[in-house]
């Protein structure tokens, strides 16, 4: 599958971070203080479009989509008026679970038209097979403060879906007297079991004695490896400049993404004192780094693994770990993807042979399963003369050499991407390094 490296430079401002954050954003023209939460994974988090999925509970008023103008992600939210009644409700859209999962359900909401102490919960109406309603849960109380001008405050809960439940029905309740005026926006569902994007290792993971290079003595790494050994979670680094070109390190600050898909950016590769972590964001926002040494023929190999961030809504960032011409043309120079997936962590790899200038044909591929891919294992590849070859934790899963398959011909380098194939609205994710090695043959 064709992958790239995207110069293009964006001379926007955005704002990044995919935990939950309250940010201002660049000062516009009229200096508004924009608030607000960066994550948004429910099914129409953002109302921008319609209104599917919102609506009046209880003795909440009939609501609409209105235009927001103060919010760090969304331009519109769901507005229920000042004829709400006594501590309103709303619900948000419905969410599929399984029993004895684990849910944070959360959503920014802004009150005006009180001066009173008002606070606000999210809550779930359980139902199982065939709508049988199974019971309902309230998450804590989130103290809001009313404010006339547009201000937006997280609520978050956190619940278990319990026995034989199927479907989560997500509300919303404000605590406070009649007559408020009620928004909400962003919301976001996100498994609790999924890690943390914000939260690096307490201890780097261990390097991995099952490596293609011991197993084949392959010797010592080249200078131009990186053991990702510096940096560290208080102070995350950017990747050592003298061996790796990082997405977006010129001014502008970003490059346009993956077939115009988002944006790649500097800031979105970090090194944490003994990992390299690659953030894919909800908004598209992505990394990717180039290594600043090619060669014709060699090996190399790289101790990585990948995770989902949050709810699974069919739009998924794509792994990569390839070689990419260094002076020739694409697709005349080649290009050999030895570990690329439609999705992080899934249990089988993926590997795409591209033939020099697609011919006789576009790409081999190649499948292992029973790997799974949220853990860390060592992905090795081999360019020689003869053939292009693929190993796993120090074992081989592939070998090409029919049809000249080898013969880029140029020098080749190493990327690590995490691609996005979806424009926006993404399932956030993760693509972390421990090390990345280069011998020569």
């Amino acid at each position: 599958m064709r992958t790239h490296l995207a110069a293009a430079a964006a001379g926007l401002v955005v704002i990044t971070g995919t935990g939950i954050a309250v940010a201002q954003a660049a000062p516009a023209a009229d200096a508004v203080t924009r608030t607000g939460s960066l994550v948004n994974t429910c099914a129409n988090p953002v109302v921008d479009r319609d209104v599917t999925g919102w609506g009046r509970h209880g003795t909440g008023a009939a609501g609409a989509r209105v235009a927001i103008g103060a919010h760090v992600v969304a331009d519109h939210a769901y507005r229920q008026p000042s004829g709400n009644g006594v501590n309103p409700e709303m619900y948000l859209p419905q969410k599929d679970v399984t029993e004895a999962e684990r849910w944070r359900f959360a959503m920014d909401t802004w009150v005006s038209g009180t001066t009173a102490a008002v606070t606000a919960r999210m809550q779930v109406d359980w139902y199982g097979p065939a709508s049988a309603y199974l019971g309902h849960s309230n998450g804590a109380e989130v103290p809001v403060t009313p404010n006339a001008v547009e201000t937006w405050t997280r609520v978050a809960g956190e619940f278990t879906a319990p026995g034989g439940a199927t479907r989560a029905n997500v509300t919303a309740q404000l605590t406070g007297p009649a007559g408020m005026t009620w928004s909400a926006t962003a919301c976001d569902y996100q498994p609790i079991s999924l890690p943390d994007p914000t939260t690096p290792p307490a201890t780097p993971p261990p390097g991995g004695a099952d490596t293609a290079a011991q197993r084949y003595n392959w010797g010592t790494p080249l200078p131009a490896s990186d053991e990702f050994d510096y940096g560290s979670a208080a102070a995350p680094a950017k990747p050592d400049a003298t061996k790796w070109t990082l997405a977006g390190s010129e001014a502008s600050g970003c490059w346009e993404g993956h077939n115009g898909n988002g944006r790649r950016c500097e800031e979105n590769s970090r090194v944490l004192g003994g990992i390299m972590r690659m953030t894919g964001e909800a908004g598209g926002d992505t990394g990717l780094l180039g290594s600043k040494f090619a060669q014709r023929y060699g090996r190399w190999e790289v101790r990585a693994r990948s995770q989902a961030t949050s709810a699974n809504n069919g739009k998924q960032y794509h792994p990569v770990l390839l070689l990419w011409p260094d002076d020739e043309e694409w697709p005349e120079g080649a290009e050999y993807d030895y570990l690329e997936n439609s999705a992080p962590g899934e249990q089988c790899a993926e590997a795409f042979m591209h033939y020099p200038n697609h011919q006789p044909k576009v790409q081999e591929h190649a499948t292992k399963c029973n790997v799974d891919l949220t853990q860390w294992h060592n992905f090795a590849f081999e360019w020689t003369p003869q053939h292009v070859k693929g190993f796993i934790d120090g074992q081989q899963w592939f070998v090409f050499s029919a049809d000249c398959i080898q013969c880029a011909p140029g020098p080749m380098f190493q990327t690590i991407q995490l691609d996005n194939f979806h424009g926006t609205g993404l399932q956030t994710a993760i693509f972390e390094v421990d090390w990345a090695r280069v011998y020569s043959l």
